[in-house]
């Protein structure tokens, strides 16, 4: 891909080298500017191009210095590195936290090549492992890992360790090619203990700068959110992986601040601007997430640059959020495009604020309240009603005059169905940090109650309907098929289609979502369990029976078959009735949820199918010297499907023990 002058001097300025492979000898000449070097954090690569690919690294001298560092870079297609393909200086500075992005291009399709830096002596980094794409007209079938939510105090990474073995123990042609990251690659929060109040697997140690609260402690400057980077990347398993897998990433919340929006935090009931905060996640995760951003020619992607924008709130919020663009397209053969999102930087507030329904009367937020809000004066095809439709209809509609709400903004939407509507690859593949399968209870349901369906959570897509009928309508109505979202965010595995209406059974399905569960992060059923058994006696007999040997997630039941069938299931047991009661009608399509545990994604992709097996690992908090076992695996089939018809996902079909409520679905060994 050509590089500027221009590019070229920007790279350099960012601390990010541009580099051509090539047949070249040893450079002995180079060895009097080197000094001796530490490579704490490891090696890592990033998004594969056909030609080209990012490689990293952070080198550390064993003296303390305030100048600039010196190394050498190798590349090679052997192991030994007994035939170089680059042997260049790079250079980094303590004003990158002595990290190197080295962009490599010059490179064969479809290769395997191995890479290390070197310091004086016999100072020397791991020796990476890295490929590049097919080039897009090679049929190449692929192997991808997807995975989210790696906390790293909530759990070890047993995760990453055991997606090691098993990919050491397959065969080549079903090895991993590339792992999807799909955020929370870091926790800037800092929890003093588990939900439950039990210990923390480890701890982060303590910030340079942060703020320790009574709950707990969280990143505020440029030195703490570097300093979560380097504690996560000390991790022996995060950092094997890293090594042996490039890796394609996209951010979501907390790399920056939970639930954030643009430059604003919300940890309290209103936004919080924070730009100098964001401007400082930006940089970090850019020093140690090696992305292909401003090589990528003709995209909207651009690597970090840090600018003064004043006093004016609107301006200070704008030049945070532009300081750092990493929505992006790259390439894998024929058969797959992906489209990486951001669904924080570009999103508008939350539709409700916290407290809203129940000052309505209400104990959620309802599709309808949801739908209003959001919507805003486009709701009703441009006729919001001027009052809501609870208490007695005495509380004026806020969201009347209102844009309707966005996760992805105009602009990157824009760019996202565009992108999706040009590509001749066979499957498109959405890198999308949020779940987009819907996760309603339909409270509308129960007998003798006038209520409406509820939904529990309106941070991921939920909260965000318009947005996701405006993509929905144009695929369908383009005739865009093939689309698959991969997510995270939301610790819970989850499979199902998505329609143009997506509380509607009768919608016809346009695309499908995977939601992948954290490596490490806490499974969400901890924080209901906790809800339910806060204050709410009625809510907890829609999550969880107790049983002999521990808690049933009844919740499950009543996302997949209804909070009426869970209701009957919670006070009888009757299994059997209570399912030949659903299913749950304000989530149609949804085919698989499981909130109580860790995993991670695995998708295999050719010319006629996308499939996805789901790995549920059993307990990951302790540590380990074997990597944990696998609990049970869920595996998905998606035939391709043509502009007049719809996808048809089968599964799940489990080994191993299938969780609640999926009973008889194991298959036969």
């Amino acid at each position: 891909m050509p590089v500027s002058r221009r590019q070229v001097l920007q790279l350099a300025a960012s601390s990010t080298y541009f580099l051509s492979a090539g047949p070249r000898g040893f450079a002995r000449s180079v060895a009097a500017d080197l000094v001796s070097l530490d490579f704490p954090q490891g090696v890592a690569s990033g998004d594969p191009q056909p030609d080209g690919i990012m490689l990293w690294t952070r080198a550390v001298p064993k003296v303390t210095t305030t100048r600039a560092v010196k190394l050498l870079l190798q590349l090679s297609l052997k192991p030994d590195f007994s035939q170089l393909l680059v042997h260049d200086m790079v250079t980094t500075h303590p004003d990158h936290d002595l990290t190197v992005r080295a962009y490599i291009d010059g490179l064969e399709p479809n290769s395997t090549y191995y890479y290390r830096f070197l310091g004086a002596g016999d100072t020397a980094s791991r020796i990476g492992r890295t490929r590049t794409a097919p080039a897009a007209e090679h049929p190449a079938k692929i192997k991808l890992a997807f995975a989210s939510c790696q906390s790293y105090e909530q759990a070890h990474y047993g995760c990453w360790a055991r997606m090691l073995a098993e990919d050491r123990q397959a065969p080549a042609e079903e090895r991993i090619h590339f792992v999807l990251h799909l955020g929370d690659f870091i926790y800037e929060r800092c929890w003093h203990t588990h939900i439950d109040g039990s210990p923390q697997a480890r701890k982060v140690p303590p910030f340079p700068d942060g703020v320790d609260t009574q709950d707990n402690r969280f990143a505020v400057s440029l030195a703490d959110y570097r300093h979560l980077y380097k504690t996560y990347l000390s991790d022996p398993h995060l950092q094997a992986a890293r090594a042996n897998w490039p890796f394609i990433c996209t951010w979501d919340d907390h790399e920056f601040a939970n639930n954030a929006f643009q430059s604003y935090s919300t940890y309290g009931d209103t936004g919080k601007l924070e730009d100098t905060r964001k401007l400082d996640a930006n940089q970090a995760w850019f020093e140690y997430i090696p992305a292909v951003l401003t090589e990528l020619a003709g995209q909207p992607a651009h690597d970090f640059h840090r600018q003064s924008a004043g006093a004016d709130p609107v301006a200070r919020n704008q030049a945070a959020i532009d300081s750092l663009r990493i929505y992006r397209r790259l390439r894998w053969g024929k058969y797959l495009d992906i489209v990486l999102t951001d669904s924080r930087s570009y999103r508008s507030p939350a539709c409700l604020p916290p407290g809203f329904a129940r000052s309505l009367g209400l104990p959620l937020n309802t599709v309808k309240l949801v739908g209003i809000a959001d919507g805003g004066r486009a709701y009703n095809n441009g006729h919001p009603p001027a009052a809501l439709p609870y208490a007695n209809g005495n509380v004026a509609n806020p969201a009347r005059d209102r844009p309707p709400g966005s996760m992805l903004g105009v602009e990157q939407r824009t760019w996202m169905l565009d992108a999706l509507a040009q590509s001749d690859a066979t499957w498109k593949l959405w890198g999308n940090a949020m779940p987009l399968i819907p996760l309603r209870l339909d409270t509308s349901a129960l007998p003798f109650y006038a209520m409406d369906d509820t939904v529990y959570s309106i941070d991921g897509w939920a909260g965000y309907p318009h947005e996701i009928s405006v993509i929905m309508d144009t695929l369908e109505d383009q005739g865009i098929t093939g689309v698959v979202s991969l997510s995270g965010d939301h610790h819970m595995h989850g499979a199902g289609t998505v329609s143009r209406a997506a509380h509607e059974a009768s919608a016809a399905p346009i695309m499908v979502d995977f939601t992948v569960a954290g490596i490490s992060s806490s499974p969400l059923f901890g924080d209901i369990l906790a809800t339910a058994k806060a204050d709410h006696s009625a809510f907890g007999t829609l999550v969880y029976r107790e049983m002999e040997d521990g808690l049933q997630p009844v919740w499950h039941m009543s996302m997949l078959d209804g909070v009426w069938p869970a209701t009957i299931y919670s006070r009888t047991g009757a299994y059997q009735l209570a399912k030949w009661m659903g299913p749950n009608t304000a989530n149609p399509g949804l085919a698989y949820l499981d909130t109580t545990v860790n995993g991670y994604g695995l998708a295999s992709v050719d010319a006629d199918a996308f499939r996805v097996t789901f790995i549920g690992m059993e307990d990951c908090r302790p540590d380990f010297t074997i990597p944990p076992a696998i609990g049970y695996t869920a595996s998905f089939h998606l035939p391709l499907w043509a502009a007049d018809t719809q996808p048809e996902l089968s599964g799940p079909v489990f080994s191993g023990v299938a969780p609640f409520p999926f009973i008889g679905n194991t298959a036969e060994d």
